[in-house]
């Protein structure tokens, strides 16, 4: 199941973002990047290195402020081992609704927040017991990016989501706009 999801989701970006550029590419951009993700939850204190993939619309684009709707996935990681006696394996993902507000410092730096919700799946197994932990939460995160040439950035962030397991990730990757 969460791998059709995530399929879909995959599909679904790929799909916004062909047509897009097809019809009118100005403003779009997507993104993929590497992060390492933090889990914590009582006794459980572990993290994973995993990927992210967005894309988004930047509606207003001025030298003062930039603002932008953006979706995407995060894999939250994947976290399995044994904490005093207990055997856990747990793997998370989300899926992102966000605003993000950028301001520029100078002609090739800015720096953002972003805010929104998101959809995530938590698939558990702890001590032999199986269930999900799905649930719609708020994140939110600040980055800061370069840009390398008018339409490629490379950017690092930093993003918590407010969930049950005190869940955050920092990442670097590079952002194409259109």
């Amino acid at each position: 199941m969460k791998n059709t999801i995530r399929l879909m989701m995959l599909v679904i970006l790929l799909s916004i973002t062909s047509h897009a550029s097809r019809v009118y590419a100005d403003g779009f951009y997507i993104g993929a990047g590497v992060y390492q993700a933090y889990a914590e939850e009582g006794i459980f204190d572990d993290s994973d290195t995993v990927p992210a993939l967005f894309a988004g619309y930047n509606f207003i684009d001025t030298n003062i402020f930039m603002a932008s709707a953006e979706m995407g996935y995060y894999d939250l990681g994947g976290y399995n081992g044994t904490e005093q006696g207990i055997k856990y394996d747990i793997d998370a993902s989300a899926f992102t609704l966000a605003a993000v507000g950028y301001l520029p410092i100078g002609p090739f730096f800015e720096i953002y927040a972003k805010a929104g919700v998101a959809a995530v799946s938590v698939d558990l197994d702890i001590n032999g017991s199986k269930s999900d932990a799905d649930g719609t939460e708020a994140f939110g995160g600040i980055g800061a990016a370069f840009d390398i040439l008018d339409t490629i950035d490379i950017y690092a962030e930093y993003l918590v989501f407010d969930t049950d397991v005190d869940s955050s990730m920092a990442g670097v990757g590079v952002r194409l706009d259109f």
